[in-house]
């Protein structure tokens, strides 16, 4: 009975020792002085990869003019979709809109749509599609999102022109 309590003590004070060799391992404390690297994403890093597309409205009309600013808005928010400028390589659309009736401009408004390719501003356009439709208070921003679902699909259509 004696040799056993005298291996338990044995087991139980090396046991101590090991726990109290881990609590006084001197732990890395950072140096409060040195601060570390502040890490910022370029802009380039941070461009995003879509089909670029720029958005031109020919029209005097309220509705008209809403329709291709949810557009605008829509291709901005899309991942799949970035705004350009002319003298990139992109899709072109193009809406021309008139006032359904000129007396009462805020019923609705008539639009057409024509999508075209571009290398740059300097080269003429290839036409790819059109559309055309009558547009609301209420249904502009269903507009925007169909115009924006052929322009994924017209994108996907011509992929090719991109590469």
């Amino acid at each position: 009975m004696k040799k056993s309590v005298n291996i338990l003590f044995f087991l139980l004070l090396i046991f101590c020792m090991s726990t109290a060799g881990f609590a006084q391992e001197k732990k890395v404390v950072p140096d409060s002085k040195t601060k570390p690297a502040v890490t910022r994403k370029d802009d380039q890093a941070v461009k995003k990869d879509g089909v670029p597309v720029v958005v031109e409205h020919v029209g005097n009309d309220v509705l008209g003019g809403t329709l291709a600013l949810k557009l605008k808005e829509n291709f901005r928010k899309s991942v799949l979709f970035q705004l350009a400028d002319k003298s990139r390589k992109s899709v072109r659309i193009k809406i021309s809109s008139r006032s359904e009736f000129t007396d009462r401009p805020e019923i609705g408004s008539v639009y057409a749509v024509i999508w075209t390719f571009a290398e740059s501003g300097d080269v003429v356009p290839f036409y790819l599609a059109e559309e055309i439709g009558v547009v609301n208070f209420q249904n502009t921003e269903s507009a925007a999102a169909e115009l924006i679902n052929k322009t994924d699909k017209i994108a996907g259509e011509y992929k090719y022109l991109f590469e």
